[in-house]
């Protein structure tokens, strides 16, 4: 294999039945240990994430192949790969056998034996391998930097120096700690984050997916548009399940893509639509995706505060889609999808009445939520909530078949997710055995010369470029790791900071060059990628805005008085609209150049925590405002005799 092909990424196999039924069994064991120790911690929390990694990673050497190669029809595992995967089994049985030892040995105390310098190295060789083959070149880069980082510190001069690390060192904090592989990142992957993943996946098979979709379409199909809200709407109601914008493109926009297109959306905004609204399922309370279920770990805010703070910001980041859907839709002449003679209009309670079982699980899961229960067990009770509600559902009844298909799909679905989140230990274990942590923020505010907006924009760069072409969860951690600190110093909250990194490693996924949502839609589309993503960035502009709007004014997430947080909202509400109106060109009329470029810049000012730059903003607002109605006035008929 030439050098250029390990940094590339593989693909999944078609699994022949034989190896299909291979996976099934070992996905059925990943699940059972996953069921056992997860929610109650049965298992030691340390065994039950090497067990998480031993499975991943075994299953990633079944399912994936080493380089991206043309599928076949029906593909055994190679040899090598059959041994690697047994391997990572036989490493994970160590750490069973021997977990009572590895819990309670003295990390740089106690040397390692032969057997732990093999069980070490392993995980790390197989943890890089599984990166490369399910991540992609990015992480796996980013990984061996700061591997090589660990050794040659001590030869760096300066400010970039450490005191450097012995093999011995680095394979013992990597393994036998919490610092490393299996480190945060882990811990949620293999509680939180797996119980999470199996409701979307059960609430899915019993039929709430499509449920959701009618729901988006009987609000959404009469109006103007149509099809392109439903896409936004039906987006923000899965992805308060699945939390994955990729998981939420392929799932959502499979439907409304193609509906978008038959009533003469072009391919690559009928793609932007629905890579931008699936963006949010990151964001987008009760569930919010993995990296809010990391930031509880990480920030160590508790789950119910921090989809509390994230109401408003999810609020606002939909409402500017909607509204530049709208402008758009009103400027091309775009019909309601009512008017398509194929399409069945359904009134939303009609819809409500035949499938309000659905809705028990949902209030299963907000209800514990606010009693604070243990997120684990949250996604536990409303997956089995989900199994006992479909009984009473014709044709969706769920038994042991489909309850095992959903487990099947889960954990083909989080290997991505585990082998991100182990790899990310890497560098966070990396990052405080050399110390880099506090270097960063030094470095930051030699930058930025403690200009808190320069922080800011540096920081949400540093977002994007990580989250390219991996996982939110992976891309946040890294993150926060480094930055949040930095945040801290120049005197922003806990929350604002960590919530600012969620945002930006979310929106990774729409921002090009490597825009995995946007290529996602694509693929459906038939669309341009780096058209669709350049498409998406301008309809998601609200989510590049509204993070730094609360950094300045707290109040949006909640983190002031009643009148703070009623002012704060409305002045944001009215900034996106602004802001949104200006780049369509749209506002009761379109808007020529100069209006345009007025309302945007009213968009802007809003976002400055200055009474007298919302002064400037409403006066600005004003005075398009008035200038399109005049100009609508003028154009009424009659309006000429009465002058």
């Amino acid at each position: 294999m030439r050098l250029g092909l390990f940094f590339k990424e593989g693909r999944r196999r078609k699994l022949s039945p034989l190896w299909s039924r291979i996976v099934g069994v070992l996905v059925v064991l990943f699940a059972a240990v996953e069921l056992y120790g997860a929610p109650f911690g049965f298992i030691d929390s340390f065994i039950l994430r090497s067990l998480f990694v031993s499975f991943a990673i075994t299953l990633t050497f079944i399912c994936y192949t080493p380089i991206r190669t043309e599928p076949g029809q029906s593909e055994n595992v190679p040899v090598p790969d059959i041994l690697l995967a047994c391997i990572s089994l036989a490493a994970g049985a160590y750490m069973v056998l021997n977990g009572a030892e590895l819990v309670t040995r003295w990390t740089g105390v106690d040397p390692l034996t032969p057997a732990d310098w093999a069980v070490t190295a392993t995980f790390v060789l197989l943890t890089l391998e599984v990166t490369r083959r399910t991540v992609g070149p990015v992480l796996l880069g980013i990984i061996l930097v700061f591997i090589v980082y660990n050794f040659v510190g001590e030869y760096l001069p300066g400010y970039f120096g450490h005191r450097g690390s012995t093999m011995e060192v680095f394979l013992d904090r990597m393994v036998y700690t919490y610092d490393g592989i299996f480190g945060t990142p882990v811990g949620v992957a293999c509680t939180y984050v797996f119980m999470f993943v199996l409701f979307g996946q059960v609430f899915n098979a019993a039929g709430g997916g499509n449920f959701f979709f009618r729901l988006a379409a009987s609000i959404a199909g009469r109006m103007r548009g149509g099809p392109a809200k439903i896409s936004v709407i039906a987006s923000a109601l899965y992805g308060t399940l699945s939390g994955s914008p990729v998981s939420d493109v392929v799932t959502t926009g499979s439907i409304t893509i193609p509906l978008m297109k038959r009533l003469g959306y072009g391919a690559d905004f009928s793609g932007a639509v629905s890579a931008s609204a699936c963006a949010g399922a990151s964001l987008m309370p009760p569930i919010m995706g993995t990296a809010a279920f990391l930031m509880v770990d990480v920030a160590g805010i508790p789950y119910l505060e921090i989809a509390l703070a994230a109401v408003i910001p999810s609020i606002l980041f939909y409402f500017g889609i909607m509204v530049q859907v709208h402008d758009r839709s009103v400027i091309t002449g775009m019909r309601p999808l009512s008017d398509d003679p194929r399409h069945r209009q359904e009134k939303a309670r009609t819809v409500l009445r035949e499938n309000w079982l659905y809705l028990v699980p949902i209030a299963v899961l907000v209800w514990l939520i606010t009693r604070r229960v243990n997120p684990t067990v949250v996604g536990l009770a409303a997956t089995a909530a989900t199994v006992v509600v479909s009984w009473f559902i014709p044709g969706h009844r769920m038994g042991l078949r489909e309850i095992c298909e959903a487990l099947r799909r889960t954990g083909g679905g989080i290997l991505t997710v585990a082998n991100a989140s182990a790899a990310a230990g890497l560098v966070i274990g990396g990052i405080m055995l050399t110390g880099l942590g506090g270097k960063f923020t030094s470095l930051v505010f030699a930058a930025t010369g403690g200009f808190s907006g320069l922080c800011l924009v540096m920081v949400a760069l540093v977002c994007i470029i990580l989250g390219m072409g991996m996982p939110v969860p992976a891309a946040y951690v890294l993150t926060a790791t480094l930055a949040a600190p930095a945040l801290l110093e120049f005197g922003f909250s806990l929350m604002s900071s960590h919530l600012f990194i969620v945002y930006f490693s979310a929106i990774s996924a729409i921002t090009p060059p490597v825009a995995v949502a946007a290529y996602a839609a694509a693929g459906i589309s038939e669309g341009n990628p780096n058209s669709t993503g350049a498409e998406a960035v301008k309809l998601s502009v609200a989510a590049y805005l509204v993070p730094f709007v609360f950094m300045y004014r707290p109040a949006l997430i909640l983190d002031g008085s009643a009148p703070e947080i009623i002012y704060a909202a409305l002045v944001s509400f009215l900034g996106i609209f602004s802001f949104a109106g200006g780049l369509e060109g749209w506002l009761c009329g379109r808007l020529g150049r100069r209006a345009r470029l007025l309302l945007i810049a009213a968009g802007m000012v809003f976002i400055w925590p200055d009474f007298r730059a919302d002064i400037a903003g409403f006066v600005l607002f004003g005075l398009v405002l008035s200038g399109q109605l005049a100009a609508r006035k003028r154009e009424m008929p009659g309006s000429a005799g009465r002058r």
